[in-house]
This record gives structure tokens, sequence and C-alpha cells, in this order.
């Protein structure tokens, strides 16, 4: 290793060391609410040196939380070290971005997977307290049905988190990368109108006509919540297209925040559907 490299590899284990020391003078705020923070020491280094410095730098930080934290911090910072000397990889290699937010994806999943089947178990992390009030937003949702939501939406902000912040330290530290494909160039597609209405009849009728077990009702379900985010993900993309267009950036935060509110996002996933059909964005 050269001596900048060095240097850097310390600069990036001391950043990491810090995180580890207000974690620990937190009450564990950190791992508990924003674990994902670990990752940017190891990711950062690793794009700019490569991966055998990154793997070198990975495992003291893994020394180092071995001394400075507990069992949580264990499980919390080493999945997160994997996780961001991963993607670190992928941004030394310049690989897709799509790519590399499949792997913070994968990796989020399998983490917090693990953390509410283990966590439940030696710890009595109560899901069914969550699973009550969140019931009464959606009362026909299944206990089931429940965990998979809460595992894929958890893993789904956190990788969005990690891949949207680390290409802004790309930008910020003028570190190779490819970049984001505009909204412009973002297309939708007419298959996925189709099968949309196609899930949205089936699970109208599972709900109301057709019965069906318990099993296949929770996959119908399933499915269905799926291609409500994809409707949901498609709307943003066209209400921030007529933002950029008519050159009101402004209303590009509230196309993403207003997706989120309830009553209001059922427009957004009807714009989706609609641009899905009608190609909407091609007619402007």
């Amino acid at each position: 290793m050269k001596t900048n490299q060095i240097t850097r590899g310390a600069m990036v284990c001391a950043i990491y060391g810090v995180l580890l020391f207000l974690n620990q003078q937190t009450g564990l705020m950190i791992e508990a609410s924003a674990s994902w923070l670990f990752v940017f020491p190891v990711l950062i280094y690793t794009a700019m040196s490569g991966p055998k410095p990154g793997a070198i730098v990975g495992i003291a930080m893994a020394l180092m939380t071995f001394l400075l934290g507990g069992f949580t911090t264990w499980f919390y910072s080493w999945t997160s070290l994997i996780t961001g000397y991963v993607y670190g990889l992928g941004l030394f290699y310049q690989w897709r971005n799509m790519t590399n937010f499949l792997i913070c994806l994968v990796f989020s999943v399998l983490s917090n997977v693990c953390t509410v089947v283990v966590w439940s178990y030696l710890f009595g992390y109560d899901l069914v307290s969550e699973f009550e009030s969140f019931r009464a937003i959606i009362p026909f949702i299944d206990m089931g049905v429940f965990i998979i939501l809460f595992v894929a939406f958890l893993s789904l902000l956190q990788a969005l988190c990690i891949h949207l912040v680390s290409l802004m330290i790309c930008i910020r530290m003028h570190l190779p990368y490819r970049p984001l494909t505009p909204i412009s160039q973002q297309k939708s597609s007419k298959v996925v109108g189709i099968v949309s209405l196609f899930i949205w009849g089936i699970f109208f009728l599972s709900q109301n006509v057709i019965e069906c077990s318990k099993g296949v009702l929770d996959i119908i379900m399933l499915i269905w919540l799926f291609d409500c985010a994809l409707l949901l993900y498609y709307g943003v993309i066209y209400f921030m297209y007529h933002s950029i267009k008519r050159n009101n950036r402004q209303f590009s935060f509230l196309a993403i925040f207003l997706a989120f509110v309830p009553g209001i996002n059922l427009l957004w996933m009807l714009m989706g559907e609609l641009d899905c059909l009608f190609q909407l964005r091609k007619k402007v």
C-alpha cells in the first residue's frame, strides 16, 4: 500500500471510530435509527483505493467494532461493512447504478430479516403490537404479509439512502461514478399498465367474490401491494417530469413527499397507471 492509501485508511478508520463512540454515548441511537451510516467509511475508501486496500481497512473496522461495541453493534456494523465494501467495489469498477442499488437492497433485506427474526427471539421484539397498529390502517392485512412488507419497506428505504448519499459523496469528492438516468429518459411500460389492471381485478375478486385459502389471499395481497408501489413510482416520475418541464423544481420535492401521504397517493397511483397505459409523457 502507498503512503497516501495508508493515510486515507487511517482517516476513514478514525471516522468509523467516531461513529462507534457516538453510538455508545447516545445509547445506541445510531444503530437503532440509522445503522446504514456505518456503511460509508469503508464504501468511500474502497471506491477510492480498490478491493485489496478496502478489504484490509474493512477488517480493521470490524476489529474496532469488536473492541469498542457490544453484541448488537457487532451485528449492525458488520453487515454494514460488508454492504459498504461490495458497494464500494461497484463504484471502483463502474458497475451500473441499478446493480449497485440491487446489491444494497439484497444486503438490506438479509440484515433486516435477521433483525426481525433473531431480535424477536433474543430480545422479545414485539411484532404483534406493531402489527395491531398497522392493522388499524389496513384491516384486511395478515401477520405474514405485514412482516414481509415491514422488511421490504425498511430495506428499500435503507438501500435508497445508501445509494443516493453515495452518489452525493462521489459528486462532492470528485470520484468517478455513473450518473443517474435523467427523468426525461425514465420510460413507462404499457405492459405494466395492463398487468396492473389484471392484478387489481384479481385482488378485488379475491376480497369480495371468490373464496380463496388464506395462503392464496396472502400471495395475492403481496402482489397487489408491490404493484401499488410500482404504480406509485411511475406516478412520482410523471409529476416530477412535469415539474421539471415547467421549470418548477420546487414541486419535485412535493412530488416525492405527497406520494407517502395516504389518500393523495391514490392520485399518484392513478396517474402512474394512466401514464403506463396511454404513455402520457410522450404526448406532451
